[in-house]
Parts: structure tokens; sequence; C-alpha cells
């Protein structure tokens, strides 16, 4: 048996997941988004060690490696941000809503949710403009690469949308009665993060 140390450290040993909505978006959101940017950020990774090894042994740079780089790892950190909420590796605290019963972190996770949706439809519609203005002025990158500064800015709408329907997803668990950020295990069992 267990003793209370144990099982009191335990919660931090396996990341659990969050209850899931629905197979299909699941498979893409868990499969091919992360797939997509963990793609982009071992290209980044492996552009930086070249042009490093380059530099040092060759004493040449790509003018290219640096915004390529960047470019990367933006469109990876932005396709990923819903994808982390659902896989419960954003930061939350939770000292003061362990305190609560049921119906408080019920209420909490909803003001929660309703504020990460209100911070991403800010962030989407803050970045349309700016996609829009780089598009009708025909703008391309610094380096040789010339990409079209739309396409490189598209990360940002693209981004926010995910992590809004990360927290409308969140949002509908309450609307249901149920505690947002409980988490469940393999066995479906809810329990806290």
């Amino acid at each position: 048996m267990a003793s209370q140390d144990d099982t009191r450290h335990a919660a931090f040993l396996p990341v659990m997941t969050m209850p899931r909505l629905s197979g299909a978006w699941d498979r893409i959101e868990q499969g091919l988004l992360v797939g997509i940017a963990t793609g982009f950020f071992l290209l980044a990774t492996g552009i930086m060690l070249a042009e490093a090894f380059s530099r040092a042994f060759l004493d040449h740079s790509y003018f290219w490696a640096e915004e390529a780089v960047r470019y990367l790892v933006v469109w990876s950190f932005f396709m990923s941000l819903g994808a982390a909420g659902t896989g419960g590796y954003h930061i939350r605290t939770s000292l003061l809503t362990d305190l609560l019963g049921h119906r408080g972190r019920v209420l909490a996770g909803a003001v929660a949710a309703l504020t990460g949706l209100a911070f991403s439809v800010m962030l989407f519609i803050g970045a349309l403009p700016q996609v829009h203005r780089y598009y009708t002025m025909g703008m391309l990158s610094e380096s040789s690469l010339e990409m079209p500064m739309w396409i490189l800015f598209l990360a940002m709408p693209l981004g926010a949308a995910l992590f809004g329907l990360y927290y409308l997803r969140l949002l509908v668990r309450c609307l249901r009665g149920r505690d947002p950020f409980a988490l469940e295990d393999e066995t479906g069992a809810a329990g806290k993060f």
C-alpha cells in the first residue's frame, strides 16, 4: 500500500490530459498540428546547428538562416497553443480553486475560460489587419528567401483561433456543470491536475 507521501507526489509524475471532446478533432490537434509544429521546431534547430557549424568551421554565414529560424519558431509556437492546453501543459495555479467546492471551481473555470476566449478573440481580431496590410502591400521578407510577409504573419490569427477553440471547449464543459480543469486519467475517472 502506498504511503500518504507517495500519494501526494504521484500527482506530479504523469501528465494527465484534458477530457476529449471529439476523436476527429483530437487526432487533428494532437496528431497533425503537433506533428507540424514539432517538424517546424526541429527544422529550426537543424538550421541553427548548420549555421553555427558554418560560422565556426567554414567562416561563412547564411543571411537567410536567422530569419528562417525566427519564423519557424513563431509558427511552431502558435500552432501548438491549443494543443498544449488540451494536453495539460499550460501553467495553472490552483491554490485558491482547490479550496472551493465543485460549483466554485466550475464558476472560476468559467471566468478563466471566458477571459482566455476574450484574449484569443482580441488577438485574432488584432492580427487580421496586419496580415491584410502585408498581403495588399505585397511585402516580402528581408532575406534572400523573399517569403511573402502575410504568410509569415498568418501564424498569429491561426494560433489565436486554435487557442480560442481550446477555451471554447473549456467553456462548454463549464456550461455542462463540470470543472473544466478536472483532468481524466486513462480509465476516464476525473481527477485534479
